[in-house]
C-alpha cells in the first residue's frame, strides 16, 4: 500500500490559488499511484466527496488541520504501507516535520530526507550550501534590515527581521529543472516558468534551449551540494549571460501536471526508492493557473 497525500487537499487550505496547485499536483500522482498499488490518504471532509468514487482509494477524513499529524501517526501504524509521499510547503517547517513522522516507520520514504529539507526549505542555507559551487544570487545574512529611499524623507521606512531574506536581483529567463535524485541524479525536464505579481501562473514543460546541458549540469552540481535529497526534486534557475541557481524545491513541484513521462513518475519514483536503473522517456506540454 501506498500513503500519499497533499497538505493542502489534506487541511482543507483556503488560499484558491494554493488549493489549485495542490490539487493539480495530487490529482496527477494520485491516478498515477492507483494504477501500480492501494492508496491510502489524508483528505480534509470538504474534499472527500471529490474522491469517494475512486476504486482503490482509502481515505482518511481531516475535520481540522491539527488532526494531520496525528492521523498520519496512525496510519502508519495501523496499515501495511509500503511507500509514502507526502507534497506539503516548507513554511512553519510543515513538510520537515511530516517528513519526520514518516521518517520514525519501517516504510521506504518516495521524497526527501529531513535533513535535506531542513537546508533546501531554507532559503539562506540553501545558499550558503551551494554558493561555493554553483553561481547564485549574492545573499545577506538574516537580521533585522530597515529599507528606505534614498531620497526619503519623514522618517518613512519598511522593516523586515530575521524571517525575511534580502538577495540581489537578477534578471533572465525564468526556467526550472525537474530532476529524479537517488544514488544516481536523473535530469527529466527543463522547464520554463510564467511568474508574475501573482507568482508562478503556469509553464511550458520540456522546452529546447541551447544551454539545455549546461543547465542540467548546473542543476545537478547544487543538488549534490545537499545530502539526502531524494525523489523528485525542482530547481529553480535564472539565465542570462550566465546560469543563476536560485532555489532548490526538496518535494513535488506544480511542473509535474505538465510533465509526462513513461513509465509515469509515480513508477520512477518507486523504482528510485528500490535503487533500480531508470530509464524513461519525457514529453511536456504547456499548463496554467488560474488565479
Amino acid at each position: 500500500m501506498i500513503l500519499f497525500f497533499e497538505y493542502a487537499i489534506a487541511s482543507g487550505f483556503e488560499d484558491e490559488g494554493i488549493l489549485k496547485e495542490g490539487k493539480m499536483m495530487f490529482d496527477t500522482l494520485l491516478k498515477q499511484f492507483l494504477e501500480i498499488d492501494n492508496v491510502v490518504s489524508l483528505i480534509h471532509k470538504d474534499f472527500v466527496n471529490d474522491y469517494k468514487d475512486f476504486e482503490n482509494l482509502k481515505i482518511v477524513e481531516i475535520e481540522d488541520e491539527n488532526e494531520i499529524e496525528e492521523k498520519l501517526n496512525n496510519i502508519l501504524k495501523s496499515e501495511k504501507i509500503n511507500y509514502a509521499l507526502t507534497i506539503a510547503p516548507e513554511d512553519e517547517n510543515i513538510l520537515y516535520n511530516l517528513t519526520k513522522i514518516i521518517e520514525k516507520y519501517p516504510v521506504k520514504n518516495l521524497g526527501c530526507s529531513s535533513e535535506a529539507i531542513k537546508i533546501a526549505g531554507n532559503k539562506y542555507l540553501t545558499y550558503l550550501a551551494i554558493k561555493d559551487s554553483v553561481k547564485t544570487p549574492k545573499t545577506f545574512t538574516p537580521k533585522k534590515y530597515v529599507v528606505k529611499k534614498i531620497d526619503s524623507c519623514g522618517g518613512k521606512f519598511n522593516l523586515f527581521d530575521e524571517n525575511f531574506l534580502i538577495q540581489e536581483f537578477v534578471d533572465g529567463e525564468n526556467l526550472s529543472v525537474s530532476l529524479i535524485v537517488g544514488k544516481k541524479i536523473y535530469p527529466l525536464s527543463l522547464n520554463r516558468q510564467y511568474i508574475d505579481e501573482r507568482g508562478f501562473i503556469g509553464g511550458d514543460v520540456n522546452i529546447e534551449h541551447k544551454l539545455k546541458d549546461k543547465i542540467f549540469n548546473e542543476a545537478i552540481k547544487a543538488v549534490k551540494c545537499i545530502d539526502g535529497l531524494n525523489g523528485y526534486v525542482g530547481v529553480d534557475v535564472i539565465v542570462n549571460d550566465e546560469i543563476y541557481i536560485i532555489e532548490i524545491n526538496p518535494r513535488i513541484t506544480t511542473t509535474i501536471y505538465g510533465l509526462k513521462t513513461k513509465p509515469s513518475l509515480a513508477e520512477l519514483l518507486i523504482k528510485n526508492a528500490n535503487n533500480e536503473e531508470l530509464k524513461f522517456k519525457v514529453k511536456g506540454e504547456k499548463f496554467t493557473i488560474d488565479k
